[in-house]
């Protein structure tokens, strides 16, 4: 959600939703995806008609809010017209429901947005208009000429919030109902997003939504709320979010503001998205947080999609504490196959200024766990923020088979001065030219942290740092490089319970640094330290084309063999079974 630390935020959160109530190939009736026993319906927003019985596609319905009001024959089957658009929000009213395209043609399209005319010019370039919004809607972004303009949070005044604005931004003063932007040209078409939420399934079970595209919501595209077998496939959502939800009570921006791509809220369970693609939402892509107390959540897969310029994250899994809630868990939550780019420079920025990761993961402090999370073969790139930041009593977190590359700030970083429970177990995994440090970890009482056949390549300044830590820390069969002198690991404090051997590196001046010592070989590390007795520096690492991201071994390679067995990780980055002993790093050496 991104929005936090004010019980305002939560009360004001459900005014609105509660006011707001009131791709594929599949061409519907009798083709795939039909489910046995379900009465079919079809929406036809050109040719249909409310008074017919939608039982058939010469009579169906035209409106989806006949959806919400028609006593339907469960399960029900709902087919939307191809290359239609609704210009509507959709509650669905009853467990049992599939909706789904018939046709041929693009995606039917459910699009929130509405036109807008700038007619007042106060200089400087800016512009505004007042808007008036019916009960239960609530204004979102701004586009012009089809684009999101630049997001700008209202402070105080005109000046202060558009100092140094660019052309092709807008701000919207909620107090006044006012909306502003300084466009590029006032000869473009403008539109603005005032309905909610796109498609809204509250306490619902088995729901699945597919084929469908959803544009241009002020809040949410979709919402699943204390949903139970509730899925989503083959969708397209872009253009999310922007909505106030409460003032600030504390300072400037004078409101927070919210909305997510696809939102699993509060006690939802058994919750799938797959083959998703989700660009320019204001706050995460896909989320599955709880934001109440007492809250139990469980069973979300996120897995093969595209996520791109969402402004909080690309994946947010949250146990928030608005206003003092506690009590609530997320658990058993797997991510997989995910392409996740650019978080944090879409049209909303990188949230709060601390956001913008491409996957966060915390529980906040006092509000309850999250348990038993997964991501594997997703690659996680160019975020303004972190690649992977984790936090909070959130157990132990499985990361398997990652890229995670060229980000703003850490490619992967558990920070937490309190959290007991959480601990890092990352393998087979490629972090690389991220502008922070490849991992940093500093927990001073969390579980630990386990690295078996990673490979680290060209993280700014330290591919791997531990600033404090207690449980555990395994370090083994992975492999450090760097094209220039940079420091591969370094250790400050002692570390508990250690395993830190068979990992092999390209020599560099100060290679470790350990509690104020530098180390320019592993040879004298290990004299210094007792780690690394099997670990190599003095051979050529000889990696295929490091330059061009290509980081399999060569048959000259010193890391061919290193390793050791009984790490529990079979086989590599790309599938290969390791040899035994396997090599080091997250490659196999193929001849």
């Amino acid at each position: 959600m991104g929005c936090h630390h004010t019980s305002l935020l939560i009360l004001f959160l459900s005014v609105l939703i509660v006011s707001a109530c009131g791709g594929g190939a599949s061409t519907g009736g009798g083709q795939a995806g039909r489910g046995t026993g379900f009465t079919e319906y079809y929406i036809d927003a050109s040719a249909g008609s409310d008074s017919a019985n939608g039982l058939s596609r010469t009579t169906a319905w035209k409106t989806l809010n006949k959806i919400t009001t028609a006593s339907l024959n469960l399960p029900a089957q709902i087919f939307l017209k191809r290359g239609e658009s609704w210009n509507e929000s959709l509650v669905l009213p009853n467990s049992n429901i599939t909706l789904d395209a018939y046709g041929v043609g693009a995606a039917p399209v459910l699009n929130g947005a509405t036109s807008l005319t700038i007619l007042n010019n106060i200089g400087s370039g800016i512009y505004y208009s007042d808007t008036t919004l019916a009960s239960g809607e609530g204004l979102g972004n701004v586009s012009e000429n089809g684009s999101v303009m630049a997001f700008l949070p209202w402070q105080t005044d005109i000046s202060t919030t558009f100092s140094g604005a660019a052309t092709g931004s807008y701000a919207y003063d909620y107090g006044s109902g006012r909306i502003y932007i300084k466009p590029a040209s006032l000869s473009n078409p403008y539109t603005i997003t005032t309905k909610l939420i796109g498609i809204k399934a509250n306490g619902l079970t088995d729901i699945t939504i597919r084929n469908i595209a959803i544009q241009g919501y002020s809040l949410h595209g979709i919402q699943f709320l204390n949903c139970t077998r509730c899925k989503a496939e083959n969708i397209t959502i872009t253009a999310i979010g922007g909505a106030v939800i409460a003032a600030n009570p504390s300072a400037p921006p004078d409101y927070i503001y919210a909305g997510n791509g696809i939102e699993f809220a509060n006690s939802s369970v058994d919750g799938t998205v797959n083959n998703a693609t989700i660009s320019d939402i204001f706050d995460s892509c896909l989320t599955a947080q709880t934001f109440v107390s007492n809250q139990s959540a469980s069973g979300i897969d996120f897995t093969n999609s595209t996520l791109s310029r969402c402004g909080f994250s690309g994946v947010e899994l949250s146990v928030l504490s608005n206003g003092g809630t506690t009590g609530s868990a997320i658990s058993n939550i797997q991510l997989s196959g995910l392409t996740i780019d650019s978080m944090g420079k879409g049209w909303s920025g990188r949230r709060y200024d601390t956001e913008g990761h491409g996957i966060r993961i915390k529980a906040d402090s006092g509000a309850g766990t999250l348990n038993d999370v997964s991501v594997s073969t997703s690659s996680v790139m160019n975020s303004a923020g972190d690649g992977i930041s984790l936090a909070g009593e959130s157990g132990v977190v499985t990361l398997r088979r990652l890229k995670i590359a060229s980000n703003d700030k850490m490619g992967v970083n558990l920070a937490d001065a309190s959290a007991s429970t959480l601990k890092l177990d990352l393998a087979i995994s490629l972090i690389y030219k991220n502008a922070g440090y490849g991992i940093s970890y500093n927990a001073p009482a969390a579980a630990g942290i386990i690295l078996f056949h990673n490979t680290l390549v060209d993280n700014s300044v330290i591919n791997l740092a531990i600033f404090s830590q207690t449980g555990v820390a395994t370090i083994q069969n992975n492999l450090f490089y760097s094209s220039s002198a940079m420091t591969h690991l370094f250790v400050n404090g002692t570390l508990t319970n250690p395993t830190v051997n068979n990992n092999c590196y390209n020599d560099t001046t100060n290679m470790f640094g350990f509690n104020s010592t530098t180390y320019s070989t592993v040879a004298s590390f290990n004299s210094g330290t007792g780690f690394e007795a099997n670990g190599v520096g003095s051979l050529p690492v000889a990696l295929t084309n490091p330059a061009s991201d290509d980081f399999t071994l060569t048959s000259r390679s010193s890391c061919r063999g290193l390793g050791i067995t009984g790490s529990g990780i079979i086989t590599d980055y790309v599938g290969n079974n390791y040899s035994v002993p396997p090599d080091s790093g997250a490659y196999r050496y193929v001849p």
